[in-house]
């Protein structure tokens, strides 16, 4: 009876082993494969706001200079250098293509017959619309078109911006993740058309993902992990982990094959049995029974070891910054990415806590956020912010950053972990878009579209109060002589500096720009009377008139004379509307240049004034 209990509590302890060192790999892989399809969605969604991005530019692009909007000359300058978007076009509201970055487009192709163009002519939310994958046009490539709609002043429908991207953009990533010859990567929407997807080496697109578990699962619960049995796809049975996109119709997969992710587990389990059958046949002694205990044991710290080595790497090989933060801030982990991110060692890091890293203006917010995070750990969705920290250097470093709660079995929150991507570069092009968008790049002066928006808000001020404004436009006299005989770049340096006089003649809250070649304009706000425009404008002229001593090179210097002609005109005198005072004021401008330059001439009605 011994011997017989001996045995049955052998083989109890096998069968139990067995199993549990199943679901030791099954939940691995599942812990592993969540995290991929963290680490994928957030890809995804910041394909899919860069997209955002550049549409919204695009658009707003061509609502400033119409069909005369170049997408080509932008890529080639590099403005539109994302790499991921294949083609980005303007199409009109009949279908037709008015502006492409493809050298194979033609306003011959049309585009009215395609799902994004239906779905942008109503008017709706200004989001991006994600089409089914299709056969590009221009292209001849399966393309996903990506689009924003165009609307008119009005709100009728002006046309679409459009962006195709090859599926296989979105499943580059499995080249970043070990999924193994069976693995699978999916981006799907919630309609349930296939977007790309990877299978091994096999790319595939514009399928439906309707008769897969991930799929009708995700309509009950958002996100999960299952084992699935491969029968609706290639019978291939898969430890599968889904996430749907916040903000967007859409959902991701990641799966891993079962038989490899339980290899490593099926070699043991044949040792076991061996074992259990030689224990069973031999009935050893008590001794060798205790051994095999041991070994086990030995075996059950290794796979614990090995979980946590693949945790570890996971934790330091990741391509974003990742910090594991207490309920008071105090940082208690950083990976490597981080550590570099913010040039820190990680001793350095555990020894401050996140408001420190932060600029200190910031750190209420920061820790209103660390609260509601905390107040709510199992929440599946907490938006990603952008901030800016602090690095050891004493430079900003500008982050996406998106926080979930670890918790214990009873709910609550042991730890945050923050996931920090860096943008830097990306608020860096922001910035000098905006700039450029507004301002002369020779002298840095702001531009024409620049003034008029200026120049509407000073006439706005004047109504709302009763005020007088002016408006002078000014033309050089002999520019053209001095670039025809010092050259070009002679020429840049005297509109440089006059650029700089014109700015002295004038107050902090007027503005001057340069309209271009040797035009200039000033916007004059909140006039005593109507006759400080013209003392501005002899000031100018004067100003203008003295002689400009420019280096040549380091051992001379040339001396330039140049003279202005000015024309001026005043709201509300001269008129109240602001394309006419600008016309009235360049007309003004030729009538003193045609009365023998260096003048002063008003609107009509005034007589030109010598300076």
């Amino acid at each position: 009876m011994a011997c017989l209990l001996a045995v049955a509590a052998l083989w109890l302890i096998t069968f139990q082993r067995i199993a549990f060192e199943r679901d030791q790999a099954v939940a691995a892989a599942m812990k592993s494969n969540t995290n991929l399809a963290i680490a994928f969605e957030q890809q995804v969604f910041r394909t899919l706001k860069t997209a955002e991005q550049i549409a919204v530019f695009v658009r707003d692009l061509y609502m400033q200079q119409g069909r005369a909007v170049d997408l080509r000359q932008l890529a080639n300058q590099r403005t539109i250098r994302e790499a991921a978007f294949s083609i980005v076009s303007v199409v009109g509201e009949n279908g037709d293509i008015l502006s492409s970055t493809s050298l194979r487009a033609s306003s011959v192709i049309n585009y009215a017959d395609r799902e994004f163009f239906f779905a942008q002519r109503e008017p709706g939310a200004d989001t991006l619309f994600i089409s089914q994958p299709v056969l590009g046009r221009v292209s001849g490539h399966w393309q996903i078109p990506m689009s924003m709609r165009i609307a008119l002043p009005d709100g009728s429908f002006g046309g679409v911006v459009v962006m195709s991207v090859r599926p296989a953009e979105f499943t580059n990533f499995y080249e970043q993740a070990d999924l193994g010859q069976q693995g699978l990567l999916e981006l799907g929407k919630l309609d349930g058309a296939v977007l790309s997807r990877k299978i091994g080496g096999r790319n595939e697109s514009a399928q439906d993902a309707a008769p897969f578990a991930w799929f009708s699962r995700r309509q009950t619960e958002p996100e999960g992990g299952f084992v699935d049995d491969g029968q609706a796809l290639d019978g291939v049975a898969r430890i599968v982990s889904y996430r749907t996109l916040a903000g967007y119709p859409l959902m991701v997969a990641v799966g891993t094959s079962y038989e490899d992710e339980l290899a490593a587990a099926r070699q043991r389990e044949g040792r076991y049995l061996l074992m259990a059958g030689s224990i069973s046949l031999a009935l050893l002694l008590f001794a060798s029974l205790l051994i095999l205990m041991l070994a086990r044991q030995r075996t059950a710290v290794s796979a614990v070891q090995a979980s946590e080595a693949l945790f570890r790497a996971t934790f330091h090989q990741a391509a974003m910054g990742i910090a594991h933060i207490a309920p008071d801030g105090r940082i208690i982990g950083a990976n490597e990415k981080l550590c570099l991110m913010l040039g820190y060692s990680e001793e350095e890091l555990r020894a401050r806590t996140i408001f420190e890293l932060g600029d200190r203006h910031d750190e209420e917010r920061v820790r209103m956020q660390l609260q509601q995070r905390l107040s709510a750990p199992l929440s599946a969705f907490f938006p990603e912010i952008e901030k800016t920290y602090r690095r050891k250097d004493g430079s900003i470093l500008w982050v996406c950053e998106a926080l979930s709660a670890v918790t214990d079995v009873n709910g609550q929150a042991r730890f945050l972990v923050a996931v920090t991507q860096d943008i830097t570069a990306r608020k860096e092009l922001e910035e000098r878009l905006s700039h450029a968008a507004l301002h002369d790049p020779l002298t840095g002066l702001p531009n024409r579209l620049m003034f008029m928006d200026r120049f509407d808000q000073v006439l706005e001020s004047a109504r709302r109060h009763g005020g007088l404004a002016g408006i002078l436009y000014i033309d050089l006299d002999g520019f053209k002589g001095v670039n025809d005989r010092l050259g070009h770049a002679t020429g840049d340096q005297l509109l440089c500096e006059v650029g700089r006089r014109l700015q002295n003649c004038v107050r902090a809250e007027d503005t001057v720009a340069r309209f271009g070649g040797d035009e200039f304009g000033v916007v004059l706000a909140s006039l005593g009377k109507a006759e400080d425009c013209e003392a501005v404008a002899r000031k100018i002229i004067t100003a203008l008139a003295t002689p400009f001593d420019l280096a040549a090179n380091e051992a001379s210097s040339t001396v330039i004379r140049v003279s202005a002609s000015v024309g001026a005109a005043v709201y509300p005198v001269h008129g109240t509307d602001i394309a006419i005072l600008l016309n009235l004021a360049d007309t003004a401008m030729y009538a003193a240049k045609n009365a023998g330059r260096n003048q002063f001439t008003s609107a009509p009605g005034s007589q030109p004034a010598q300076p």
